[in-house]
């Protein structure tokens, strides 16, 4: 062997940067690529609660929520769930669904202090049909009770008996059972009659958004010119009564006598 054949070619040194591809990410780069990619997938867990989510995703959030509750939610409810900080957003998203569903099957209504997904009247007729076997009528009793609770609350119901001139008790306890009316409390007089008021189930019930939804009595068929006049009765004597507990002096002939 030559002396030329058994001598090795001498070693080179390579600058440390030229060993990698310039256009090659760095660590911090591929790092970041990667969460990327991750947070594309189908599994991965969104970030949420920390109220900065797009206006578009915001929505989508909130459409969910909607959908899934069986009640009307509230916008500070939406607020909690959703963590969004401004309430204005929230708002904003509500109202933007509210345009998205205005024409469809399934409308987006204010009903109860909040909102909540249902048909849409105008398919009412078809929608009936499908819950036949669900009735959801109130007798014509109960209705009648109802709306002297719904316009004259709180009311006793001595005073629903006085109205109506028959006892309201059975009629009573089964709107009360259904959970359209509550009790408020007991009335400062001798007994201490309960009184009642309706109740949010009631104005869900009826798609209202609130009292002031209700038509004024006049237009309520159920009252008869009967019972008009004994709720005018009936005003008329609060008012006596009202003037004289107001009258100076009242309350000290009372402790005297």
């Amino acid at each position: 062997m030559s002396e030329i054949e058994t001598m090795s070619e001498p070693k080179r040194e390579v600058p440390a940067h030229a060993t990698s591809d310039p256009a090659a990410p760095t660590d911090e780069e591929a790092a970041a690529e990667l969460e990327a990619v991750e947070s594309d997938s189908p599994d991965a867990t969104p970030t949420v609660g920390e109220g900065h989510e797009a206006p578009e995703r915001l929505r989508s959030i909130i459409e969910s929520l909607l959908f899934a509750s069986d009640k009307p939610v509230p916008v500070k409810k939406l607020l909690e769930l959703t963590g969004e900080r401004n309430g204005e957003n929230v708002a904003a998203a509500v109202e933007a669904l509210r345009a998205d569903y205005a024409d469809r099957g399934v409308v987006l209504h204010e009903v109860g202090g909040g909102f909540q997904f249902r048909t849409n009247p105008m398919n009412a007729h078809w929608v009936r049909q499908l819950l036949a076997g669900r009735p959801v009528k109130l007798s014509r009793a109960q209705l009648e009770v109802l709306s002297i609770i719904a316009y004259r609350q709180p009311i006793t119901r001595p005073e629903i008996d006085e109205i109506r001139g028959v006892d309201s008790g059975g009629t009573v306890k089964a709107i009360l059972d259904r959970n359209l009316i509550r009790v408020l409390g007991k009335k400062e007089e001798p007994g201490r009659p309960m009184l009642y008021g309706t109740s949010k189930d009631f104005l869900e019930f009826f798609n209202l958004k609130d009292l002031k939804d209700l038509p004024t009595l006049r237009e309520f068929y159920e009252l008869n010119e009967e019972s008009m006049a004994k709720i005018r009765e009936l005003d008329e004597s609060r008012a006596r009564e009202a003037e004289e507990k107001s009258r100076p002096g009242t309350d000290g002939e009372k402790q005297g006598s």
